[in-house]
């Protein structure tokens, strides 16, 4: 992975990308503040140290051997049958209790009852300072997992404020939980504060503003974030994409095309729409050349459907380049994933026009033959005056000949059909052969 990061930084450098510095921004305002530190020794020397009840201790210390045990109904059923009578005893029970529902897997109303109980354990506030905190960081956690975000962030935030540290992780559930309510503007805010608490770069935090741009429809903003995460993170296969599809968006297409180049050369694109999108940048960006090899190259590879559209973009995209060779491969192979008659005959027509570019002009024949078959209409007469230059090319001036009287047939045709049929009829006689 360092070899790839160093190959594409030096890409990236070479191609004249220029990303915005990686640092999260500093001091980032998440509406609220935390205690200094001490405030929170205060807080910590304030709060009265207590004891359980000598017969609520044997229960708990029973109910504890059970949960080792694996037996968590069972140590459930036992803080049931605890003698709680004061209101520590009550909160310390209900804060065990709530942690024994919430380790339950195989009960859908497991969670709503360690909500119940952390928050009557929480309520109380009589817990000692980490047991408190502790509650306070599961119930944030239970609340996101059962959807309830606006309660998740205000549980959250209650302990970040109670334990007086900003956790990185927690900043990012409440990130995610603003995304979750499309609260994008919100969601900023905690990303970046995430990423300066972490001190070294994580991709979950630009996830999220990547997201929480995009959804707000602030592409500049998303092209921004999404150059900072690449600067920070360029082993980051799907920003690379990511940030190439932005910038089309954007109608940034050089810098677009520069960005899936790297990816490309990476090996970072994934689906057949990442390798159609470059395809497609080449072509618009007037190297076609590269837009068909690409096409042809990953069609072949698997990474691209082979369907008559995607070959017949490839043969346009040589038939541009002056590859008309193959181009007329390409059409060909069309021709074989065709779905109408109409679209055989467009391939079996093009192929043979791009034989004749290429100058092979008795391979030209059979396409228009084939063309001409599938063909009706004022279409047959623009085909057999195709065949006819195919035939007269490759010297054989009778086929030809009639070919051109054949198109004689139609209104479209039929003037440059006869100045045509006599040309060849004079050519032959000048070489001597009969038609």
């Amino acid at each position: 992975m360092k070899a790839i990061t160093s190959i594409v930084c030096a890409v990236v450098v070479a191609m004249g990308v220029a990303f915005a510095p990686a640092n999260a921004q500093q001091n980032t305002d998440v509406g609220f503040t935390i205690p200094t530190a001490e405030e929170l020794q205060r807080a910590k020397d304030n709060r009265r140290s207590q004891a359980l009840a000598e017969r609520v201790a044997r229960r708990v210390m029973s109910a504890f051997e059970l949960y080792e045990e694996n037996d968590i109904r069972g140590a459930i059923a036992e803080l049931n049958e605890a003698p709680a009578r004061t209101d520590y005893d009550r909160a310390y029970v209900a804060r065990f209790k709530g942690s024994m529902y919430a380790a339950l897997e195989d009960d859908d109303t497991a969670a709503r009852q360690a909500i119940r109980y952390l928050g009557e354990a929480v309520e109380a506030n009589l817990l000692s300072f980490n047991d408190h905190a502790a509650s306070l960081q599961v119930l944030g956690n239970l609340y996101l997992i059962e959807e309830d975000y606006q309660q998740a962030l205000v549980t959250m935030r209650r302990y970040l404020q109670f334990k007086g540290e900003w956790e990185a992780d927690v900043l990012v559930r409440m990130a995610s939980a603003h995304m979750e309510l499309k609260q994008y503007d919100r969601v900023i805010p905690f990303a970046e504060k995430a990423l300066q608490e972490m001190g070294e770069p994580h991709r979950n935090p630009y996830v999220l503003m990547i997201a929480a741009n995009y959804e707000a429809g602030n592409i500049p903003e998303t092209l921004r974030v999404l150059e900072r995460g690449l600067e920070a993170l360029p082993g980051e296969r799907g920003w690379w994409v990511q940030l190439g599809m932005i910038y089309m968006l954007n109608e940034q297409y050089e810098e677009a095309l520069a960005t899936l180049r790297i990816a490309y050369d990476a090996g970072y694109l994934r689906s057949s729409n990442d390798y159609r999108a470059l395809v497609q940048l080449y072509a618009n960006n007037s190297v076609p050349y590269y837009a068909a090899d690409i096409m042809a190259s990953n069609i072949e590879a698997g990474n691209i459907e082979r369907t008559d559209r995607n070959l017949a973009t490839a043969a346009r995209s040589f038939n541009s380049a002056r590859e008309f060779a193959r181009s007329a491969e390409m059409y060909g192979k069309a021709v074989e994933f065709a779905a109408s008659d109409a679209d055989r005959r467009d391939y079996y027509r093009r192929q043979g026009e791009a034989l004749l570019l290429a100058q092979q002009y008795r391979n030209a024949v059979a396409p228009f033959r084939a063309a001409i078959d599938l063909a009706s209409g004022e279409d047959l007469g623009r085909l057999y005056m195709s065949l006819a230059e195919a035939y007269f090319y490759s010297n054989q001036y009778r086929q030809a000949y009639q070919a051109a009287q054949s198109a004689t047939r139609f209104a479209d045709t039929r003037r440059n059909a006869e100045g045509w049929s006599r040309f060849i009829k004079d050519t032959a006689e000048r070489r001597g052969s009969s038609i």
